[in-house]
């Protein structure tokens, strides 16, 4: 006797005929006894008494109709996963798609569900998705603020009320939030020091804005070291604006139309030293022999360069470690006490062949 039952719940699909979408879910079957009748919702759902025979035949039945759960079936018989939101600022700047990459492997890796979102240092748009992440119910915030405006007010209602958010690469919330940065301070200071060794005493200097902690360390790197190493402090040399091409290239073209421009350069971001060395290859300068370079946020591209570009290199992967181990933690132990931790990372000078000797100019002249 052929048996036919069927599970009336549109959770429940399947690809083969005669079953079509939104229909319940039929299945074919050898003789079965009436106690069967609700053994495939048992094993389907895992839940309730089945046996192992029972349990056989569900499964052949389900494999013979090409039956699959829906992610709504899914999510209405397993555990909830868990869900961070990450906000970064640019997704064109390679230094944050990297750290975004690099928090979806940790993330993942730990089981937890990431959504992306990109403020475009707006400060507007970035509200709105922080409002967008806590009505979907995220269990924590990976936060890099907008460098244009400021949501102190609304991020600071969010941790009153113990919700975990950690600041990756730029603070804001310096005694409210646990935050991940890396060492700007000494990573422009040891540039400079190394052009300094060099016998460069004219250096240039482009990067972002001060009112972001990425842009305010990384001068007082540079004016701390032009301070150590007796270095010209002309403040022709410092260029600020924005962490963005543009930006680079029309401080790289003040520069080299000073008077007396300087004989190396270092650029304060990965997009700045885009738009640096677009305006030196347009201009027929050569790398090193001209003018020595520097980046920030070592990058594939600056590799592929022709010469290669000395830069300063952010731990992207230890960065992302630790935020996440951060909002973690803070998940786990949610309404506990706890002061705020700041870890800084170190960074690291990796010489290229972008830089030389500034005697070799001296020579030359």
């Amino acid at each position: 006797m052929i048996v036919f039952f069927h599970i009336q719940d549109s959770r429940f699909t399947s690809n083969a005929k005669p079953c079509q979408r939104n229909k319940p879910l039929q299945f074919w079957t050898s003789p079965v006894t009436p106690t069967f009748r609700r053994a495939p919702s048992r094993v389907l759902n895992h839940k309730g008494y089945f046996s192992a025979e029972n349990q056989r035949r569900v499964e052949e039945a389900v494999t013979a109709v090409g039956y699959t759960p829906t992610a709504a079936m899914r999510a209405a018989t397993q555990p909830p996963a868990r869900l961070v939101g990450v906000i970064i600022p640019d997704i064109s700047n390679v230094f944050y798609t990297s750290v975004a990459s690099a928090l979806l492997t940790v993330l993942s890796a730990a089981g937890v569900e990431m959504i992306l979102c990109v403020n475009n240092e707006d400060a507007h748009l970035d509200l709105q998705h922080l409002q967008m992440l806590v009505a979907k119910g995220v269990d924590g915030i990976l936060y890099a603020h907008p460098a244009q405006g400021d949501n102190s007010v609304y991020v600071r209602q969010l941790a009153a009320q113990g919700f975990p958010i950690v600041e990756f690469n730029r603070q804001r919330e310096k005694e409210l939030l646990d935050a991940v940065l890396p060492d700007n301070f000494r990573g422009v200071h040891r540039a400079v020091e190394y052009l300094a060794e060099l016998g460069h005493r004219r250096i240039g200097f482009v990067s972002g804005s001060t009112a972001i902690t990425t842009g305010s360390e990384r001068l007082l790197g540079y004016q701390n070291a032009v301070r150590q190493f007796d270095l010209d402090d002309d403040p022709a040399l410092t260029k600020i604006g924005a962490f963005s091409r543009a930006h680079g290239e029309h401080a790289t073209e003040q520069l080299l139309d000073l008077a007396s421009p300087p004989t190396a350069l270092i650029a304060g971001s990965n997009r700045i030293s885009m738009g640096a060395l677009m305006v030196i290859g347009q201009r027929g300068i050569h790398i090193p022999d001209q003018l020595s370079v520097v980046g920030y946020n070592d990058t594939e591209w600056l590799t592929a360069w022709n010469p290669p570009i000395t830069a300063v290199d952010i731990a992207v992967d230890e960065m992302a470690k630790l935020a996440v181990d951060l909002v973690l933690h803070r998940i786990a132990n949610r309404g506990a006490e706890a002061k705020p931790v700041t870890y800084h990372l170190s960074t690291s000078l990796i010489v290229r062949r972008s830089c030389r000797s500034c005697s070799v100019y001296q020579d030359t002249q």
